[in-house]
């Protein structure tokens, strides 16, 4: 396969990704709109987790096909036509990025109906948002 196809496959790997992690997140916000209950708590905790999960594998994709690219660049082993995909597929993917951004905020802004289960919350949110690996 050449770098083309690579970066390719590549980009459709990280759009469906994307996919399934916005799909996620539209799945747990459909079951639980606020969090009232510990189960909920659980529920998002669930959630999360594997969103992390996902945003390590997505970097993986995206970092994958950004070094292959820029790679192709700089060796001249991607033509002008080549190049220009490449360009367009990263300004795709910051787009997309930016659309699954919008749920991740909506999800981090839940209504806490206890709040009692408001600072474990906030700790999930801040764990999610700040570091690489769940630790709750």
């Amino acid at each position: 396969m050449d770098l083309v196809g690579w970066i390719l496959l590549l980009f459709v790997l990280g759009i469906i990704n994307l996919i399934v992690g916005v799909k996620g997140i539209r799945s747990f916000l459909s079951r639980d709109s606020s969090i009232r209950t510990y189960q909920n708590l659980e529920n998002f905790k669930d959630m999360a987790r594997k969103q992390m999960y996902q945003a390590l594998l997505q970097l993986v994709i995206l970092g994958t096909m950004t070094v292959i690219g820029i790679v192709g660049i700089f060796t001249g082993k991607l033509n002008f036509n080549g190049t220009l995909l490449f360009l367009l597929l990263n300004v795709i993917n910051i787009f997309a990025g930016k659309w699954g951004k919008v749920f991740e905020k909506k999800v981090r802004s839940l209504k806490i109906e206890d709040p009692n289960l408001l600072d474990e919350y906030k700790s999930v949110c801040r764990t999610w948002f700040r570091k690489p690996f769940p630790d709750f």
